[in-house]
């Protein structure tokens, strides 16, 4: 293992902000093809489609969302990046095969009147959606093993060039269809498509970057005493993809309850905006864990540089999310471009962001301490935060419930998400530091 004092914190910088750089790309391509339905024709009916497609593309693509760090704390030779390699292209295999399934008309006709209840209208345009999306989930399962890969490497300025690609090809594809073909109909179904031959081409083109990372691995051994087989490989894993099923699961949850408090309406309208917003805040701790995983196994998980880096960056990003909180451009922001919110739902939407403020800060630890996790193979641990932070969010909610809470449903959801966090990251703070305490 490296000396301590070789990790400096440019190196830290250089590896997270590529990553950085992505999760930002990632989170505005929903915005572009969102943009682009809007401004078509029966923009309602096509935008709801869409966003219900996009829903159970998510659920479906769930399990392999955990690859990247998979092969980024345990690809450490020829041997592991085989093994690593091989689940990969397993669930990838899998999660297209359940795409697939979802296209037989029985399940089809189950899943959208029985389940979700879909319209007519909007089940036709979202069974459409969904056949083309199919591949989605797979390749995203390839192309996040093969950024796992990048990383472990100390390349990851190659997954901001692939993503580029990514957004590239959603911009023009989204301008082609805005300007020239302005389709009458079925304009949901042209964005999945778009959506699927963009992740398609960032895939191949990480793939491509990934070669020369690829021979570097094949060429090592691994250690004797640590082999990673794959019965070890899946009860490593197992806790991890549950740890994003799980998650996938709170969204309708949180829908089902706010529809229960007082402006179920409004809350409903302007919580995914909100949420999209504050994202932007926390994805630069979500892009961090990655780079702490292969940070902490080759320099050890208690590395206090690469803590105290992912500090500063929840402390930068709190501050510019306050600083815009408590100004004008809020109200900008969600009121003029690029949101366009109801004038009724502005208020609630910056009240909600207050209450979200923490969540940055409440973040950074908790991908800290995930990473430390995972490069202890502790993984189990990483499910119980996910359990307790959903557990913890939900019982907030019903507490509220049973209590007979008059609160706007969007404050109260608001609240409960940020408590949730907050326990499930001083949960992961104890359990690491009853390891490390161990370890020394």
């Amino acid at each position: 293992m490296s000396s301590v004092s070789e990790l400096q914190t440019r190196t830290i910088w250089v590896q997270w902000l590529p990553l950085a750089a992505t999760w930002a790309m990632m989170a505005a391509e929903g915005l572009i093809i969102q943009s682009m339905l809007s401004r078509l024709p029966n923009a309602s009916v096509e935008l709801a489609a869409f966003g219900v497609a996009i829903g159970i593309a998510f659920i479906v693509e769930s399990p392999i969302i955990m690859l990247l760090s998979a092969s980024t704390a345990y690809v450490k030779g020829a041997e592991s990046y085989c093994t690593v390699r091989f689940l990969s292209m397993l669930l990838s295999g899998g999660v297209t095969l359940v795409m697939g399934v979802l296209l037989i008309a029985p399940v089809y006709d189950w899943l959208s009147a029985t389940v979700l209840a879909l319209p007519h209208e909007i089940a036709d345009r979202v069974y459409r959606c969904i056949a083309a999306l199919i591949m989605w989930p797979g390749t995203i399962g390839i192309r996040r093993f093969y950024q796992g890969v990048l990383i472990g490497a100390q390349m990851s300025r190659a997954i901001a060039v692939g993503t580029m690609f990514r957004i590239a090809t959603i911009l023009s594809g989204s301008i082609l269809v805005l300007f020239w073909l302005r389709p009458s109909t079925n304009s949901s179904i042209i964005g999945s498509a778009i959506l699927a031959a963009a992740v398609t081409i960032e895939m191949i083109a990480t793939w491509m970057m990934a070669r020369s990372a690829v021979r570097s691995f094949m060429l090592r051994r691994d250690s004797s005493g640590d082999r990673l087989t794959f019965g070890k490989l899946i009860s490593l894993y197992v806790p991890l993809a549950l740890t994003s099923i799980i998650a996938m699961g709170l969204g309708p949850v949180l829908s089902a309850f706010m529809a229960r408090f007082p402006s179920a309406v409004a809350s409903l309208a302007a919580f995914p905006v909100v949420d999209g917003f504050v994202f932007q805040f926390r994805s630069p701790t979500f892009a961090y864990q990655e780079v702490a995983i292969a940070l902490f196994g080759r320099y050890g998980v208690s590395n206090q540089r690469v803590t105290l880096v992912g500090y500063e960056i929840a402390a930068l990003t709190t501050i510019v999310l306050g600083i815009i909180l408590l100004s004008p451009l809020l109200n900008f922001i969600y009121g003029s471009f690029p949101y366009q919110l109801e004038q009724a739902l502005i208020p609630l939407a910056i009240t909600a962001t207050g209450i979200l403020l923490p969540l940055p800060l409440a973040n950074a630890v908790y991908s800290i301490e995930r990473a430390r996790l995972i490069a202890l193979r502790q993984t189990r641990h990483v499910t119980f935060s996910t359990v307790i932070e959903v557990g913890g969010t939900i019982l907030t909610l019903a507490l509220m419930t049973v209590l007979g809470t008059q609160l706007v449903g969007l404050y109260a959801a608001s609240i409960a998400i940020t408590i949730g966090k907050i326990v499930a990251s001083v949960y992961l703070h104890a359990i690491t530091s009853s390891y490390r305490s161990r370890r020394t």
